[in-house]
């Protein structure tokens, strides 16, 4: 940037199965000489830090996919129910849910709950 008046500066790669996930940005206002064993210290640490930030990543990838997958079988279930129930076909049921969604600006999932909650207490009246 123009306002900044470095003398020295090194960047180092954050590497992960040689793919860049970020970089590491040494500055000095003085004039600075990098030495070998500098380099190589902020090239381990580039090294280690980018394995952790590939993990995170893949740690919030792996639970954005358990989620999605989690309201994929309620949205399952709650479709079977207003099949069942409402002799709705299963295009139809998808439909249902979405316009529900629409319309009450609310999530499908929280519609699907919404409708296994409602089917748990019939249920339960039915037995008690």
């Amino acid at each position: 940037m123009p306002e900044d008046t470095y003398q020295a500066f090194l960047s180092v790669p954050l590497l992960c199965r040689g793919r860049l996930v970020g970089v590491i940005n040494l500055q000095h206002i003085q004039p600075h000489v990098y030495k070998q064993r500098d380099i190589r210290l902020i090239t381990t640490v580039g090294f280690l830090v980018g394995a952790e930030i590939e993990m995170a990543r893949l740690e919030t990838a792996n639970s954005q996919l358990s989620e999605q997958l989690e309201t994929r079988k309620l949205i399952e279930r709650a479709k079977g129910i207003l099949q069942s129930e409402m002799g709705m076909t299963e295009e139809k049921a998808y439909r249902t849910l979405q316009v529900q969604s629409r319309q009450t600006r609310k999530s499908m999932k929280q519609i699907a709950e919404a409708i296994l909650l409602t089917d748990e207490v019939k249920r339960g009246s039915r037995t008690a």
